[in-house]
């Protein structure tokens, strides 16, 4: 009935499914349930409104409380979730908080191989709950906590081993490094009915202690002698930005390209060197740091600019509504690059990088006339600097990663460290914090630490 005539039939169809133009919000669905895929910048405004709405439904409930109380309004958040943009619903809280499950996520989203998974069965991820720290400690002006911290086997992920003992202690102890007011477990009394009844709390179901109560307590009396602990800003910025992560998944363009596990990747190689990293929102001043990554950024704003700034890869490469700028990517002003195609790359396909390293991925063909600071094997530019805008145009491996780090230390002033993989460091402004992840005890510079060991000194 819309249509009064074949020719606007076909005027319509025309518009919507060949050069996915709009006349008219009528023409507007959601983006789903089309015959190949939809227009991705339709998905993109979706995400976006989606998230909109998240948020305007936390603020209506944040006024509400206020008409009637003046105590801080906490909301917890979880891990490894982008379907809306916690920066802007943060706002509106007084504390962000979230949902701490080391075990029942290395299992259900880190996104760990086989090997990591056996390995770190009863610790969780080394860097995957501290990333989660950082980020949420952005999310509310600072003020954050662990609402629910698992003590013990969970009922919800694929397996459900127990904490390797001491591991609920080295939780909460990393939660205070990374300047948490408090830590809360989920949950008190293991409930003996209903759906959760296999979740354990820091007591059984008979009400006598379970294993994580004792390292509670331990944790508690060893606060009562370390009250405070600092926080401090970071030597390294990393970007982390809702809208990027809605744009690769309205595109990805490869079967594995992830936003999040891009930046991830970032975060581990930066705590593997012994950095402590402060994640944040796009609108950083990036001179507050020695250097700032904006990995997978999808729009750089010229705010971007006054220190070191890593980018890269697809950061710049579209317009805000998802469309390849008209001078091509990179859309980074001081950049003199221009990203010609691209290739997304299967796990069994990495491309080696002249020196140690390799693109997974992800790799951009380039065309530049800036400083090329890193090549591919056979000489293709790798990554290009102008100034204090360094851009990556590929998706490093670990070894990638350091090889950047190591080009980048002595300018910035940053002392990198090689830790073992199972050890990590946290600075804060008053102490320096040692955890072990590992099942076994590890020894670094004449320290030993026992597996889910913790240690700190005074600075």
């Amino acid at each position: 009935q819309r249509y009064q005539s074949p020719q606007a039939l076909n005027a319509a169809w025309g518009n919507v499914f060949w050069s996915m133009e709009y006349d008219s919000f009528d023409q507007l669905d959601l983006p789903n349930q089309t015959v190949t895929e939809p227009n991705p910048s339709h998905v993109l405004a979706f995400r976006r409104f989606s998230s909109d709405q998240v948020v305007l439904f936390n603020r209506v409930q944040c006024d509400e409380i206020r008409k009637y109380s003046d105590r801080p309004i906490i909301h917890n958040f979880m891990g490894r979730i982008t379907a809306f943009d916690h920066y802007d619903l943060g706002a509106d809280l007084d504390i962000s908080s979230w949902d701490s499950y080391p075990m029942g996520f290395l299992l259900d989203r880190v996104g760990a191989d086989e090997t990591a998974q056996a390995h770190y069965l009863r610790q969780g991820d080394p860097d995957f709950q501290a990333f989660h720290h950082d980020l949420y400690r952005a999310t509310s002006a600072g003020r954050w906590w662990v609402m629910e911290q698992q003590p013990g086997p969970v009922n919800w992920a694929p397996w459900n081993p127990a904490p390797l003992p001491g591991m609920p202690r080295l939780w909460a102890w990393e939660a205070f490094a990374h300047g948490a007011e408090t830590v809360c477990y989920f949950r008190w009394r293991q409930a003996p009915f209903a759906q959760e009844q296999m979740h354990a709390g820091l007591l059984r179901p008979d009400r006598s202690p379970a294993p994580a109560l004792a390292e509670a307590a331990q944790v508690a009396a060893e606060l009562a002698e370390v009250p405070y602990v600092g926080t401090a800003t970071a030597p390294v910025a990393l970007v982390f930005d809702y809208d990027s992560a809605y744009a690769w998944e309205s595109q990805p363009q490869g079967a594995d390209f992830d936003y999040f596990q891009l930046v991830f990747d970032c975060y581990r190689a930066l705590r593997r060197a012994g950095l402590s990293v402060d994640v944040v929102p796009k609108s950083v001043d990036p001179s507050a740091y020695k250097i700032t990554f904006a990995p997978g950024l999808l729009t750089v704003p010229e705010s971007l600019r006054g220190g070191l700034v890593v980018a890269g890869p697809r950061a710049g490469s579209k317009t805000e509504e998802l469309t390849i700028p008209e001078g091509l990517g990179p859309d980074i002003a001081r950049l003199s690059t221009k990203v010609t195609f691209v290739e997304s790359l299967p796990p069994f396909a990495p491309m080696a990088l002249a020196g140690g390293g390799a693109f997974i991925k992800w790799r951009e063909a380039i065309e530049t006339t800036d400083a090329v600071i890193l090549h591919l094997e056979g000489g293709a530019p790798a990554a290009v600097r102008q100034g204090q805008m360094i851009y990556i145009a590929g998706w490093p491996d670990d070894a990638g990663w350091r090889r950047i780090l190591e080009m980048l230390a002595e300018q910035a002033g940053l002392d990198l460290l090689n830790l073992p993989p199972d050890l990590r460091l946290r600075e804060t402004d008053s102490h320096r914090f040692w955890f072990n992840y590992g099942p076994c005890a590890v020894t670094y510079q004449e320290m030993t630490l026992p597996a889910a060991g913790v240690h700190w000194e005074a600075k």
